[in-house]
């Protein structure tokens, strides 16, 4: 699938996740979100910068509990939480911050 962004085809899966990590940006990872009907605020983006820095260290994407663990050690109590998580991501954390992070599919999610 691809979809249409500033004059560009970006290639997608069936489920909209990027097949190049190179066509990632700030302002395509907010396009996305907002075809989705999702605006991303300050706390949906550092959760997704945190999931992009934790695929360059561990070349994959953290599951929901793997998240929550990721987010406490960095001192982010307040989002560590499944039912925040749930509320800022309604279709689920893990694979929708890795979807708007250009990343592959987290692999453990249906």
């Amino acid at each position: 699938m691809t979809i249409e962004y500033n004059g560009r085809q970006i290639l997608t899966d069936d489920e909209g996740y990027l097949k190049n990590e190179e066509d990632w940006s700030p302002d395509l990872m907010d396009f996305m979100a907002k075809s989705d009907g999702l605006t991303l605020t300050e706390e949906h983006k550092l959760i997704i910068n945190e999931v992009r820095e934790y695929y360059k260290e561990f070349a994959t994407t953290p599951p929901i509990r793997g998240l929550i663990r990721l987010l406490k050690s960095k001192g982010y109590e307040k989002l560590s939480s499944s039912i925040t998580l749930a509320k800022l991501f309604p279709d689920g954390a893990a694979k929708s911050a890795a979807k708007y992070a250009g990343l592959p599919k987290p692999i453990k999610c249906i």
